[in-house]
């Protein structure tokens, strides 16, 4: 498959890259700047602005998949993910990429009494927000989409994960390479189109959203 990994130089879209390249996928790693360290790799670099159309239109044409793994870092209050994902999926209809990967989080249907109506209000209104807004936009366009809600992300070793339609009891947190297998495997066997997955790795045991 050409894959396209919009965020490629953050924490989880070198994960992705780094899996699909191992899968031998042909990868297109889209950055805002050159990645240091290196992706290393047979991988492609492409500098580009995710909030430039134009850019993500010439980055998208002629690959299958993208995987969008921009991500703000921050819980300030901030439009980084919806932005850009209104680009991305629009470019990618725009330019027929059919297959696409919308990183979300296990808290959009985390119901728990404390996180409900302290630690949400409180603490993560804003990351909240977004990752519904990111939902939305993707879930209204006719591509064949992914939303991934893993639960809290580390940079643990993988430990192999679960996927499932429902939110799992217990399953705090998700390495990154556990979810960047979870991409790479929904690739290649598409179980998921049109669908948002929550993910975790097995045996997770830090409390985390």
């Amino acid at each position: 498959m050409r894959v396209v990994v919009l965020g490629a130089a953050g924490q989880l879209g070198r994960a992705v890259t780094r899996v699909l390249i191992e899968r031998r996928h042909t990868v297109r790693a889209v950055a805002r700047r050159v990645p240091a360290p290196a992706l290393g790799g047979s991988v492609r670099l492409i500098i580009a602005d995710a909030r430039n159309k134009a850019d993500i239109c010439a980055a998208l044409t002629g690959s299958d998949v993208v995987v969008n793994a921009i991500g703000a870092g921050t819980l300030c209050r901030n439009d980084v993910e919806s932005a850009t994902t209104a680009i991305a999926v629009a470019a990618a209809q725009e330019v027929h990429v059919e297959g696409y990967f919308a990183i979300s989080a296990g808290m959009v249907a985390l119901d728990w009494m404390l996180f409900k109506y302290v630690l949400r209000p409180l603490i993560f209104r804003h990351i909240f927000a977004e990752h519904r807004r990111v939902e939305e936009i993707v879930k209204e366009s006719n591509l064949a989409w992914t939303i991934v809600r893993p639960s809290k992300l580390t940079n643990s070793s993988p430990r192999g994960y679960v996927a499932s339609l429902q939110l799992q009891p217990r399953s705090f947190s998700t390495t990154r390479a556990d979810v960047a297998a979870f991409i790479a495997d929904e690739i290649d066997n598409r179980t998921y189109v049109r669908r948002a997955i929550f993910v975790a790795s097995r045996n997770a045991r830090s409390i985390g959203l």
